[in-house]
C-alpha cells in the first residue's frame, strides 16, 4: 500500500512538473499563445510559414530562402499537421516545454531535495520569461534534446552504467544530429555532456567503451542525417540545403555585422559566472571529477559558440542548461560550507552568483512579464490585421497567386494562411548582400515573370537601389497603410 502511494505521488509529482511547463508557454509566448490573441511575432510567423509550406509540398531552401536548419522546420510541419496554424505550434511548445521541466526536474532531484527542486524550477522559468522574447524559436524547441543529453549523461558517468553505452551513445548521437540540422550552435551544453563523457572514459582508461561510444554515435547521427539527406535528395534540393545551412550559414554567422558589445557579454553572463563557481567549486578534491569538467566545459564551450550568431534574447536560452547544472550542483557546497570551513570559499561564491544571475536578468523577465499582460489587456494587433486584409482586399480574387513579396513581414502571410509567390520573401535585403546572386534572380524574376502585384513595407528604405529603382519605374503604388504597401504593374 505505501508502495503504491509513492509511485501515485511521484506521478502526480511528474504530471504537474510537465503541466507547469505547458503553463509557461501559455503565459510566457506572446506570438502563439492563445492568451495574447492576434499577437504576432515575424521569426515565429515564419517559422510556422514554412511548416505550412512543407505540408502543402513545398521544400525548404528550393521553394523558400533561409539559413536556418531543415529539422525546425520539420517540428512546425508536424504540428502543422495536428493543427493548422498558431494552434499546431502551440502543441509543439508546449511538448517541448513540458518534456524539459520534467527531465529538468529530475536532474535537480539526483543533487537536491524537493523543494530546492521546485525553487530551482521557478527560477529557471523566471529567467526564460525573459529569454523566450515572444516564442517559437530553435533554442526552445531544441531544450529538451539538451537536457535529455545532460540527464543522461550524468547517470552514465554517476552510475557507471557502461554496459548501456551503445543505448546512450545512440541517444547522444541522434540528439545531435538533430540539433546540428536545426541550428549548430544551440548543441553546445550537449557537446559539453560528450566531451565529459570522453575525458572520463580515458581518465578510467575504458578505450573499449570509447570506441562503442563513438560507434554508436556515428549510428545515431546517421540514423536522423540519413533520411534528412533523402529527403532532399528526392526533391532535387540538396546543393540548396548545403548553400543555405552550411555555406550561407556559417558566413552568416561570422560576418558579425551586429559587432560585439558589453550588451552582448552581460546576456553571457550565465557562462561568465557558472565558469567563476566551477573554479571555486573544482578547488574542491572530494568533488566528483566529472562535475568539475562538465560544469567548467559547458560554461567555455556555450560562452565560445554563441559569440557565433546575432544576439537577440532568444539566442541565449542555450545557456539555460547551464544554468540548471549550476543549480543542481549549488546545495552541495551551502550544505557542506555549514560542517566545513574549506567549502566557504565555493559555497559563498555559489550564493554570490545566484544572486547575480537573478539580478542580472530580473529586468528583462519583469518588462516582458508587463509586457505581455499590457498585449493580454489592450492588444492592438488586431489594427494590423485589419490593415492586412485590407490592403489584400485590393487584389482581385483571380489575381491574389500573382502577389509578389520583396520585403513584407511574415506576418502578413500568417494572418492570411497564404504562401509567397516568390523563393526570396524574407530579409531580402539583408540576404542579397550575403549572397549577391540573390539580387540578380529577383530582377530576373521581376522582369521575366512580371507579377501584377508587389506588396512590401516602406520600399523607401529598401537597402538596395537597383530593386528599388526596378520597381518605381514598372509599378504603382496603389495602396498604403500601417501593415503593407501594394503596388500594382503598370508597364
Amino acid at each position: 500500500m505505501i508502495q503504491s502511494k509513492i509511485k501515485i505521488g511521484d506521478l502526480i509529482e511528474n504530471a504537474a512538473v510537465i503541466i507547469s511547463g505547458c503553463i509557461f508557454i501559455l503565459l510566457a509566448s506572446t506570438w502563439t499563445s492563445p492568451v495574447y490573441k492576434d499577437a504576432y511575432g515575424y521569426d515565429a510567423a515564419w517559422y510556422s510559414l514554412m511548416g505550412r509550406a512543407i505540408v502543402e509540398g513545398k521544400v525548404p531552401y528550393k521553394d523558400y530562402f533561409d539559413l536556418k536548419g531543415p529539422t525546425l522546420f520539420f517540428y512546425e510541419a508536424l504540428g502543422q499537421l495536428f493543427i493548422r496554424g498558431r494552434g499546431g505550434i502551440v502543441l509543439i511548445q508546449c511538448i517541448s516545454a513540458g518534456v524539459s521541466a520534467f527531465l529538468i526536474y529530475k536532474l535537480l532531484r539526483i543533487f537536491s531535495g524537493r523543494i530546492w527542486s521546485w525553487i530551482s524550477l521557478g527560477i529557471f522559468y523566471f529567467i526564460y520569461t525573459g529569454l523566450l522574447w515572444g516564442g517559437n524559436t530553435a533554442e526552445e524547441l531544441f531544450l529538451p534534446l539538451n537536457m535529455l543529453c545532460i540527464l543522461l549523461g550524468v547517470n552514465y558517468i554517476r552510475l557507471k552504467k557502461y554496459e548501456e553505452t551503445g543505448n546512450y551513445a545512440f541517444v547522444f548521437g541522434l540528439c545531435f544530429a538533430i540539433i546540428f540540422w536545426g541550428k549548430m550552435t544551440v548543441a553546445a551544453p550537449m557537446t559539453a555532456v560528450i566531451l565529459t563523457v570522453f575525458i572520463m572514459l580515458l581518465s578510467e582508461k575504458n578505450i573499449q567503451s570509447i570506441w562503442k561510444s563513438i560507434l554508436y554515435f556515428m549510428a545515431g547521427t546517421a540514423f536522423a542525417t540519413v533520411p534528412i539527406i533523402a529527403y532532399f535528395a528526392m526533391r532535387g534540393a540538396v546543393q540548396d540545403l548545403i548553400l543555405c545551412v552550411f555555406w550561407l550559414g556559417f558566413k552568416r554567422g561570422t560576418d558579425y555585422y551586429e559587432s560585439f558589445s558589453l550588451d552582448w557579454e552581460l546576456q553571457l553572463l550565465i557562462c561568465i559566472l557558472s565558469f567563476v563557481f566551477g573554479i571555486a567549486y573544482a578547488t574542491k578534491k572530494n568533488v566528483e571529477l566529472y562535475k568539475k569538467i562538465l560544469l567548467l566545459s559547458m560554461s567555455l564551450i556555450t560562452y565560445i559558440l554563441l559569440h557565433l550568431g546575432t544576439p537577440f534574447n532568444y539566442y541565449f536560452i542555450t545557456e539555460l542548461p547551464l544554468l540548471v547544472l549550476f543549480l543542481c550542483f549549488l546545495p552541495e557546497t551551502a550544505t557542506k560550507m555549514k560542517k566545513k570551513a574549506s567549502y566557504m570559499v565555493p559555497g559563498i561564491t555559489g550564493m554570490i552568483v545566484l544572486m547575480a544571475i537573478i539580478a542580472a536578468y530580473a529586468p528583462v523577465s519583469i518588462d516582458k512579464i508587463k509586457e505581455n499582460h499590457w498585449i493580454a489587456n489592450n492588444n492592438e494587433s488586431y489594427v494590423y490585421i485589419d490593415h492586412v486584409h485590407e490592403i489584400y482586399e485590393e487584389v482581385p480574387e483571380n489575381e491574389r497567386d500573382d502577389i509578389y513579396n520583396l520585403e513584407s513581414g511574415m506576418i502578413f502571410y500568417e494572418v492570411l494562411g497564404k504562401l509567397p509567390l516568390n523563393k526570396y520573401c524574407v530579409n531580402m535585403p539583408y540576404f542579397l548582400h550575403l549572397y549577391p546572386k540573390i539580387k540578380v534572380e529577383a530582377l530576373a524574376f521581376l522582369e521575366n515573370d512580371r507579377p501584377k502585384w508587389i506588396v512590401s513595407e516602406d520600399l523607401e528604405s529598401f537597402d538596395d537601389d537597383d530593386i528599388k529603382d526596378y520597381v518605381f519605374r514598372h509599378y504603382k503604388l496603389v495602396k498604403e497603410n500601417g501593415a503593407e504597401e501594394l503596388y500594382w504593374r503598370v508597364k
